[in-house]
């Protein structure tokens, strides 16, 4: 089943699809952030403007993965799914769609006008809504043209690509998450499921690769009962990482995980907190910053006055 099958249901989901395989959805924090109210726990942590930030894809709804805390259709395969549209035209779609959803708060007489002036003007993209981007081939070429654009990447990937992780490495995104899902891999393949059978191992080759990106970033994403475990085990496979940032996060049941996982499961921030410093205290780690209300930590080996990104 193609996307446009699935287009009129993802449309209901809030995405704005663009060309043949790409979309946006404007984040709960980026309208939290031109009311006024709240901000994105990247704000905190790196100084991204929540207000300015879109959160797209370039290979919708389409993974190698059926990670059981994924928000999307896990059941979706999207066999046959060819990502082929231009870089230029994703980008300058994605922003106009962005931007088409959010001039409506133009109408509402309680928000600052200038929230609503510096949302106009997108200076963030993150590549991290649904599905995989190192499946888009044209992908460096993507990421230099949104700096030539003047914005930043965040870029997140499974890890499962590392011939795609490898050629990033002359186009850097402005950071580069890569997802360490599990503890080993009899979890891994238990908990997300990947169509190819040797994807814990190409994470790990990934994972090695992390040591030549500037802004190198692992992320656990942890739930309760399946693979918010065995801290000891993640401890040693990030000793012979070379990130320069460590998110542990919770992870949500929103999406289609609602019904996958119960919301009883989902680890309280000091839960998280509580995780994040066994794995701080085995590999000489320091916890330097924390978003409560999304539960995550941040850790590094020690702050940088860099951390910080300048706009």
């Amino acid at each position: 089943m193609g996307l446009g099958s699935r287009k009129s249901v993802l449309e209901k989901q809030g995405y704005r699809i663009v060309g043949n395989h790409s979309a946006i959805k404007v984040c709960n924090y980026c309208r939290t952030a031109i009311r006024g109210t709240d901000k994105c726990y990247k704000n905190k942590f790196y100084g991204i403007d929540s207000r300015r930030c879109v959160q797209a894809s370039v290979t919708l709804d389409i993974c190698n993965l059926r990670c059981e805390w994924c928000w999307r259709d896990i059941n979706y395969k999207g066999v046959g799914k060819k990502f082929d549209d231009e870089p230029k035209k994703i980008i300058n779609g994605l922003v106009e769609e962005q931007k088409k959803i959010l001039v409506g708060f133009y109408g509402n007489k309680k928000i600052h006008r200038n929230n609503v002036d510096m949302a106009m003007k997108p200076k963030h993209v993150a590549l991290s809504l649904s599905g995989d981007a190192c499946l888009y081939k044209k992908l460096p070429e993507l990421v230099g043209l949104i700096h030539k654009e003047g914005m930043t990447s965040f870029l997140v990937t499974n890890g499962t690509f590392p011939n795609m992780v490898k050629r990033l490495v002359k186009h850097q995104p402005t950071q580069l998450y890569i997802t360490l899902p599990a503890p080993d891999e009899k979890t891994f393949l238990e908990v997300c499921r990947p169509f190819d059978r040797n994807a814990w191992k190409k994470i790990m080759k990934s994972l090695k690769l992390l040591k030549h990106f500037n802004r190198g970033t692992v992320r656990l994403t942890l739930y309760k009962n399946i693979n918010m475990i065995k801290p000891d085990k993640y401890a040693r496979i990030l000793e012979s990482v070379g990130f320069r940032f460590l998110e542990v996060k919770a992870a949500m049941p929103v999406g289609y995980a609602q019904y996958r996982l119960k919301y009883s499961d989902m680890p309280l921030h000091n839960e998280i907190k509580g995780f994040a410093k066994k794995i701080a205290r085995l590999n000489k780690l320091r916890i330097i910053d924390e978003k409560r209300n999304s539960r995550v930590v941040l850790l590094m080996k020690r702050d940088s006055k860099d951390r910080k990104l300048k706009f």
